[in-house]
């Protein structure tokens, strides 16, 4: 089964569909991206979601650049793409460094001569106390990483796609950014991940008038890091029992899933959303359609009017 395949829908043992009792959306397939001849960055690409991210798009046939501070990180990215003879290459960066997110552009242009894609998800948690015991500078640290990061890159990615009137760009929402944290302290990295989704909601407003332009938000869900899950093993074997936190954690090919339908063809009237793993619309054509005709996944509020 591809990746955006359906179930078989249900027969008799002679062959014919078996009626449901309550009627369902009649899924077609989504067309699977093909993104030969696109360049894409991905930032934070050498880890987790942003791994998998990188390669689900290098296996789609795009050009990948990855990049974020850790080199050991993206060397391992780099070397499970060219295992499978994909395209990936890496530049090591602070993307909190205005001249660093400058240089890993012109490192693509000069490898790709175009960006097409800008996939952000460079961020991390952090300042996780009481907010009194907080460092001020880790807290700002925690903004930095997954907002201003996002600002940076956006800027630049945009600074060539506005005169091509052409590309596509993701940005990664979290934990927090609509409802509170419960048993955790997160001001920063919730707070950091509201401005993100904010700031997609604006920036797609601003350039509204380049059609050719996307700009969407991806929401990941819980997705344990591979040193979350070596932690988690550990308390299980004190525990006794399988950990709670399992039941929530997706795999970072969920979020994967998730960016290639925002870059296909089947997501092309989708602009300004923001799309959470855990719902499954938009795997529908029909709802995918009458979606795009409503204000439905933007920060929008409401108001009680009769009241």
């Amino acid at each position: 089964m591809s990746e955006f395949d359906y179930p078989p829908e249900p027969v008799s043992e002679n062959g014919e569909l078996v009626a449901e009792a309550t009627p369902k959306p009649e899924p077609a397939k989504i067309e699977i991206p093909s993104l030969q001849g696109k360049s894409a960055i991905v930032t934070g690409g050498g880890w987790n979601i942003g791994r998998a991210i990188s390669l689900a798009l290098a296996r789609a046939g795009a050009k990948v650049m990855i990049t974020s501070r850790n080199k050991v990180n993206l060397e391992e990215t780099c070397s499970l793409a060219h295992k499978e003879d994909l395209d990936v290459r890496m530049v090591q960066a602070d993307l909190t460094d205005p001249e660093d997110v400058g240089r890993v552009f012109r490192c693509a242009r000069d490898a790709f001569g175009q960006v097409d894609i800008l996939v952000n998800m460079a961020g991390g948690f952090g300042a996780g106390q009481p907010l009194p015991e907080t460092d001020p500078r880790d807290w700002l640290d925690v903004v930095l990483r997954n907002f201003y990061t996002t600002y940076l890159c956006c800027r630049e990615a945009l600074s060539e796609m506005l005169g091509r009137e052409q590309g596509d760009i993701l940005t990664c929402a979290g934990g927090g950014a609509f409802f509170p944290l419960l048993g955790t302290y997160a001001t920063a990295y919730a707070s950091a991940k509201a401005a993100v989704c904010r700031f997609t909601d604006q920036l797609y407003a601003e350039v509204l008038g380049t059609p050719g332009i996307r700009i969407n938000c991806i929401e990941p869900g819980l997705t344990l890091s591979p040193k979350d899950l070596a932690r988690i093993a550990e308390e299980e074997k004190q525990m006794g029992h399988p950990h709670p936190t399992r039941e929530l954690n997706h795999s970072p090919e969920d979020g994967a899933r998730l960016a290639l339908f925002l870059l296909s063809p089947a997501a092309k009237a989708l602009n300004g959303r923001i799309l959470s793993v855990d719902e499954d619309w938009w795997r529908y054509p029909a709802k995918v359609a009458y979606i795009a005709q409503t204000d439905l996944y933007r920060l929008r509020r409401t108001f009680d009017t009769e009241g």
